[in-house]
């Protein structure tokens, strides 16, 4: 059943007070659309959210030379446009990195601010890391971190350590044309502390550097 349309003398009439009522209620009908359509360019205006970024910072002041732990930072979100040029990203990147300079609380932690890693690092208790130079120069070539080498005496004779973790490996020289003598290249490698005096024992001299024969195998 439709209902009756309800009369609205106040809008609806001829008298000069409906006219300018109903003229008020134009402009304010207009008026409102207008501030719509104004709001709906401003929203397709508008540019989207700036990308955030979780950055990790100091959760308290921290001296130089510091060993960080999980304790001592955390990650927060920040705009990327904030982030500063190497900047951590997650505390596992921070945790057990030694402190260049100190930071204060909520300073960002960059790369720059940590002690650079060396091939001694993350080694286990008990083992060390010894730098030993090859009789063979060319032997290094053979040789990349992460696989084994056994260790001889450089005149030859018994093994030394049989399979030792190379951590580093001297890079090759640039090309020489003259004929000179290469310069002498080694490794890094990583061994017990029993096996590190056995290799220094053994390298045949009682000063200069530790010089040994080295022979790649399996790993």
């Amino acid at each position: 059943m439709d209902l009756p349309e309800l009369p609205l003398p106040g809008l609806t009439g001829r008298g000069r007070r409906a006219r300018w009522r109903r003229s008020v209620l134009r402009r304010v009908a207009a008026a409102v659309l207008a501030a719509g359509a104004v709001l709906l360019v401003v929203v397709e205006l508008r540019p989207p959210p700036e990308a955030r970024q979780s950055v990790v910072v100091a959760a308290r002041a921290l001296d130089a030379g510091t060993v960080l732990t999980a304790a001592d930072v955390v990650a927060r979100p920040v705009a990327r446009s904030a982030v500063q040029p190497g900047a951590l990203s997650s505390v596992a990147q921070a945790a057990g990195r030694r402190l260049v300079a100190g930071l204060a609380p909520e300073e960002a932690l960059t790369r720059t601010r940590l002690v650079p890693r060396g091939p001694a690092e993350g080694l286990s208790e008990g083992r060390v890391a010894l730098h030993v130079v090859a009789a063979d120069p060319a032997s290094v070539d053979l040789l990349l971190p992460g696989s084994r080498v056994r260790v001889y005496p450089a005149a030859g004779g018994t093994v030394l350590v049989r399979a030792a973790l190379v951590l580093a490996a001297d890079p090759a020289p640039p090309p020489d044309d003259l004929g000179r003598t290469p310069p002498v290249r080694g490794v890094v490698i990583a061994l017990s502390e029993d096996e590190a005096d056995t290799v220094v024992a053994g390298h045949g001299g009682l000063e200069g550097p530790v010089t040994v024969g080295l022979l790649a195998v399996p790993p």
